[in-house]
């Protein structure tokens, strides 16, 4: 006798969003908690400023060039244009961010350009990752697209504009078999037998200096979290960024509309879901900082200086207020 098997439920979409924000919101919560008792800022990541002022494409793009522009908080603009350099690697995308966020912070801390090929592995086990196939693999495809990735950086205030342009990376040395570098790492080896240079990446020196000097240290644990928020990229982008701008900010201001879209990726079909999502994003913050003020305007966010930062001052662990002068 044949069994009828029954039909699957249909999925209830609605729930599982419900339910994915439930989530996202407890894990606010416990950044809260990390806040509450000195744990979050035990540790901080720098982030290159111009990077969080204007960001990457979201989904893969077959465009070569993109460009992004802000306007910072004491009145000047900040104009970047991505170029994907190397023909036949693509314009860098989506979570390519997190690894360059995590490569520049390595740099800055070790006070060098040169970033050893090693550090993959640090970095899938500092942000969690198993370092299965599949991962090693996605893991060698970015820092690909990385490598190839041109910005030009346009700082314009009043008084004067200063432009810099050139690749993030100088030079690199990549293994053609990632999993079997690190294997080899593994078992006491610095590097393939037959390879005479060490792996790894060169930022470029200016391009260097200029994220020393001009970069965003956010509190470690709350940079992971963002990366599994649900929600995706342009959450995770405008969440940091309120971060950083509410953390910096003198004086009351208000970023228009057209100046958050004009920073950030629009791929949606349904421009009003942009809103949305920036909705959401002051909402969580608010749960973390709830010292903050920031608010959803009819003509954008409106931020001012809030009543208690983020986390206490402590040059020693590089947090002060006015992050962007931190070096």
């Amino acid at each position: 006798m044949t069994q009828v098997l029954s039909p699957k439920p249909p999925r209830n979409y609605a729930k599982e969003r419900e339910a994915a924000l439930a989530r996202s919101v407890d894990r606010v919560v416990g950044l809260r908690e990390d806040r509450d008792t000195g744990a979050l800022g035990d540790e901080v990541i720098k982030m290159a400023q111009a990077l969080i002022l204007c960001t990457l494409p979201y989904r893969p793009t077959a465009e070569r060039q993109v460009v992004r522009s802000a306007r910072l908080s004491d009145g000047s603009t900040l104009r970047v244009t991505f170029t994907a350099g190397i023909n036949g690697i693509d314009m860098a995308f989506g979570n390519d961010r997190h690894l360059m966020a995590w490569l520049f912070d390595k740099a800055i801390n070790s006070d060098t350009p040169f970033v050893t090929i090693k550090s993959a592995s640090d970095y899938l086990r500092e942000t969690g990752k198993s370092r299965n196939g599949d991962r090693v693999k996605e893991l060698a495809a970015r820092l690909a697209r990385l490598t190839g990735l041109v910005i030009g950086i346009e700082r314009r205030s009043s008084g004067s504009t200063q432009t810099v342009m050139l690749p993030m990376i100088a030079s690199s040395n990549l293994p053609s078999n990632l999993t079997l570098q690190l294997k080899a790492e593994d078992a006491g080896q610095k590097r393939l037998p037959g390879i005479e240079n060490p792996f790894g990446i060169q930022l470029e020196e200016r391009f260097f200096q200029d994220i020393k000097k001009h970069h965003v240290a956010i509190p470690k644990r709350l940079w992971l979290q963002l990366q599994g928020q649900k929600g995706g990229p342009q959450l995770q982008d405008l969440l940091t960024f309120f971060v950083y701008r509410c953390y910096c900010a003198q004086s009351e201001t208000v970023i228009p509309w057209a100046g958050l879209r004009e920073q950030f990726p629009q791929d949606d079909s349904n421009p009003r879901r942009f809103k949305q999502t920036v909705k959401k994003a002051v909402q969580q913050l608010r749960i973390v900082w709830p010292e903050i003020r920031i608010d959803v305007v009819e003509e954008g966010v409106w931020v001012d200086r809030a009543v208690q930062p983020l986390l206490p001052d402590d040059p020693g662990k590089k947090r002060v207020r006015r992050l962007s002068a931190v070096s």
